[in-house]
């Protein structure tokens, strides 16, 4: 999965931008929050038609190609062919944040950042996490490429609340959350997740839960 939500840069360069008109927009019938919000459902995707398109034809190419059976290692999906078919992609995990298509496509995820391994895959403290699992991943404020170092079953005991600037790469392992809370993904940007076998979701209830080293609430969930 490729998350790319620039749009909270975008939104308020836009809002610069339409502020500096407000005086022109004043003598018009509509509001210049009724205005500024249709300039900004405007740009916000401006073809996703043309997007949806776009996504049809890769994915219709790799089929295409996979059916050919020149390469072993093309499956059909484009995301997956795009970095398969390299053999070190073990050292070239990063490139990973090329091979995004549709909505997504320039997500970057922890491409800037550095490698964190995870090696626990406790979540004894939603509050306190400890260094070496996922959740104390997720919630720092750099950018990060988290990988695994074995194989494992995380079990949530609350929601894992993303931060942005982050990848979670599975590839090489067989990682699963399983049989708790899910992941939440809401007002970051730029994250990327491949690899992560996610099922047997469950509601965890109201609980403090950090979403950044600096700060922790309470989590709201039926």
């Amino acid at each position: 999965m490729f998350l790319s939500v620039n749009a909270a840069e975008e939104k308020d360069e836009l809002k610069s931008r339409l502020l500096e008109t407000q005086e022109l927009l004043s003598s018009k019938n509509s509001s210049m929050a009724e205005w500024y919000d249709d300039e900004w459902s405007r740009h916000a995707v401006e073809d996703p038609e043309e997007v949806a398109a776009m996504v049809d034809e890769s994915t219709r190419n790799s089929t295409e190609r996979r059916k050919l059976g020149f390469f072993s290692c093309v499956t059909g999906n484009p995301i997956d062919d795009c970095w398969r078919c390299d053999p070190h992609w073990r050292l070239h995990r990063k490139r990973l944040a090329n091979c995004g298509i549709g909505f997504g496509r320039n997500a970057v995820g922890g491409r800037d950042g550095r490698y964190y391994v995870v090696s626990n895959p406790g979540d004894d403290d939603p509050v306190s996490p400890r260094p070496g699992t996922l959740r104390h991943a997720v919630i720092q404020e750099q950018p990060l490429w988290i990988v695994f170092k074995r194989d494992m079953v995380i079990t949530l005991k609350q929601e894992l609340i993303m931060n942005s600037f982050k990848t979670i790469d599975a590839r090489g392992a067989s990682v699963h959350i399983a049989n708790g809370a899910c992941i939440t993904i809401q007002f970051v940007t730029n994250v990327i997740i491949h690899g992560l076998h996610i099922h047997d979701c469950r509601s965890t209830g109201n609980a403090m839960v950090r979403s950044s080293p600096g700060h922790y609430g309470m989590e709201n969930h039926g």
